[in-house]
């Protein structure tokens, strides 16, 4: 099983018979904690609204936003997830050539490609922790300029954030060459202070693509937004279709972010759980987890086990857990899988179950060729 994206336990649950609640999901990296307490009854205060077209515009929630990030109202725009801005990008702004930093989300080689947008693409190393390096940059970035740049921080799945010298030199170089710099940042929220959008305020190539979703835990409820110059806003609004973003998710967003005490108990238990869950697979023999700021973990295996798939068909038929096999990102291989940070006792299960799973199978000694 080499998914595309985490988070499939419907198509699991059906496998194996069962209800996705009776499945644990370590593969999609959602707030542990689960939505805001009151935000089922800010939904059932607005199902009355459902009668009527959602506001076409997204005031409310625009405002909301620019609140939230201490920006103007026009350096925000809105969509049915980030997915969906990300798939308006390429034509929206007339991108006819791109490199991305790898292993990054999915979406983006999906989008461009589909839209006939070369990409150049720059892997990264394990020892760096899969993020790329000033030198990295601008050996891949010599020559001909691309039309945008695309990287992911922090980055996923590895969890890693950018370097402050590679962040400024990005943002100096995008300037410099009229590159769009693109910067997916739709888990930067489990990194408080780390965001770049202070520099979207005078950067007219800088893009922020942003999520709603992992914070807040509402993926059911799709909301992504981009943060942006005002030119770049003003042709994302006007090719996103109408009504894109729902009354109910309108409603959530707007309520969500008003919750401070939430985000405090959020980072506390991600920070806690991040660091005790890494500490514990490092402590497993032919397992190592990168140092990731995230919340969640990339997960390397000794080349003496069996591949992560392996491990992810015995978590889930023996224990009903479900991991991210990495095999489907370009840049890592069939022994890397990612794991999401849960509660406490959560992980605890996931912990078992692998330490069991390694201690019965190997790691197996190699043979001499």
């Amino acid at each position: 099983m080499h998914p595309t994206h985490g988070g499939n336990v419907y198509a699991v649950a059906r496998e194996l018979g069962c209800r996705p609640e009776d499945i644990l999901d370590f593969s999609a990296s959602i707030n542990p904690l689960g939505p805001p307490d009151g935000l089922e009854r800010v939904l059932q205060e607005n199902f009355a609204r459902l009668q009527h077209y959602p506001d076409i515009h997204n005031r409310q929630l625009i405002e909301a936003l620019a609140r939230f990030h201490d920006l103007p109202e026009d350096q925000v725009a809105v969509g049915n997830g980030s997915t969906e801005l990300i798939a308006w990008l390429p034509s929206t702004l007339g991108i006819r050539s791109a490199a991305v930093v790898l292993p990054t989300f999915a979406e983006y080689a999906k989008a461009f490609a589909s839209q006939g947008v070369p990409l150049r693409k720059l892997h990264t190393r394990a020892e760096n922790g899969f993020q790329p390096l000033v030198s990295e940059l601008e050996g891949a970035l010599c020559g001909q300029p691309p039309d945008a740049v695309l990287v992911t921080h922090p980055g996923s799945p590895a969890g890693t954030l950018l370097s402050r010298d590679v962040r400024k030199w990005l943002l100096e170089k995008s300037k410099n060459d009229g590159f769009y710099l693109i910067v997916d940042e739709v888990f930067v929220d489990f990194c408080e202070g780390e965001s770049l959008k202070r520099a979207a305020a005078d950067h007219p190539r800088l893009i922020l693509i942003r999520s709603m979703t992992k914070f807040y835990g509402i993926p059911g409820l799709r909301i992504g937004y981009v943060l942006a110059a005002p030119e770049t806003t003003a042709r994302l609004r006007s090719r996103v279709p109408p009504w894109s973003v729902n009354t109910l998710a309108q409603a959530a967003a707007c309520y969500c972010l008003q919750q401070d005490a939430y985000r405090r108990r959020t980072l506390e238990l991600v920070n806690r759980e991040r660091t005790r869950l890494k500490a514990a697979l490092d402590a497993v023999p032919g397992l190592r987890a990168f140092e990731g700021q995230a919340n969640y973990l990339l997960v390397r295996m000794d080349e003496r086990l069996p591949e992560a798939s392996a491990l992810q068909a015995a978590l889930l038929h023996r224990h009903r857990l479900l991991i991210r096999d990495c095999a489907s990102f370009e840049g890592l291989g069939t022994r890397d899988f990612r794991i999401a940070v849960r509660l406490p006792e959560e992980n605890n299960r996931l912990l078992r179950a692998a330490t069991e799973w390694v201690t019965n199978i190997g790691p197996q000694p190699q043979g001499d060729g």
